[in-house]
């Protein structure tokens, strides 16, 4: 699924907020430190670091990036949810479905 298709599945309310500002902020505060750890990543390549050390910083930003996509993903749903009584259930369920698939799907494509 592309990002068009993506967005197509989006709330019809998709111009409201679906992120407080608190968790707008943790996730602003989460990707910066991942900006860094990429960045010190650069460093260690330009160093010629050790594999094992630079794979460790590696899967470091691969957890904090998921941990931002949890947090994405929760507030995603809570809006879906939210907006339940305009739709009927099985269209919730539908779109529930397919953003789901999207994180499903890229985990099987990490392996």
């Amino acid at each position: 699924m592309n990002t068009e298709e993506s967005m197509k599945s989006f709330p019809e309310n998709q111009e409201s907020n679906y992120l407080t500002p608190k968790d707008r902020l943790s996730i602003q505060m989460r990707l910066n430190r991942i900006e860094g750890q990429v960045r010190g990543v650069q460093r260690q390549m330009e160093r010629d670091e050790y594999c094992d050390q630079i794979f460790n910083q590696v899967e470091a930003i691969h957890s904090a990036l998921n941990a931002v996509g949890i947090l994405l993903m929760s507030n995603y749903l809570k809006t879906y949810a939210a907006s339940a009584e305009q739709k009927n259930s099985d269209s919730i369920a539908q779109e529930m479905l397919k953003t789901l698939s999207i994180l499903m799907n890229r985990k099987d494509e990490e392996r």
